[in-house]
């Protein structure tokens, strides 16, 4: 069983190329990694979905505010993740749970310091279980 699900915005990663950091992630036996077509398909029951079965925490990763492909997937992601949040508080289950990343622009170190953001995400879901960084 894989404790935290990490979905991600296949057009955010250059070339469909995931980034070093996001797949040492996903080796792990705690984290669970998964492209999706564009962060707006996300939907709060596909993210209540991955609780139901098992994961402890989700993080989202989408592309930069104004440079979604699909037009505002990541705005739509943003949304959902928010109800999804007000869901999971309403089953007493904590909000902060599932988060949501956004890159602040299109820049490579903009990328760089949302993965890391997921990373520190990941690692402060599941403390006994972090990986060391050398």
């Amino acid at each position: 069983m894989k404790d935290i699900r990490i979905y991600y915005c296949r057009n955010c990663v250059e070339g469909n190329v995931v980034p070093a950091e996001l797949a040492d992630l996903g080796m792990r036996d705690d984290v669970a990694l998964e492209a999706v077509p564009c962060g707006g398909r996300i939907d709060p029951r596909y993210l209540l979905k991955a609780f139901e079965s098992g994961a402890q925490a989700v993080c989202v990763l989408t592309c930069p505010i104004g440079e979604c492909r699909l037009m505002e997937g990541n705005l739509r992601a943003a949304r959902r993740v928010e109800l999804t949040r007000e869901y999971l508080a309403e089953a007493g289950i904590e909000p902060g749970a599932v988060e949501i990343i956004v890159p602040c622009d299109n820049t490579q170190a903009a990328f760089d310091s949302a993965i890391n953001a997921v990373v520190r995400f990941v690692e402060s879901q599941n403390p006994v279980l972090q990986r060391v960084v050398a």
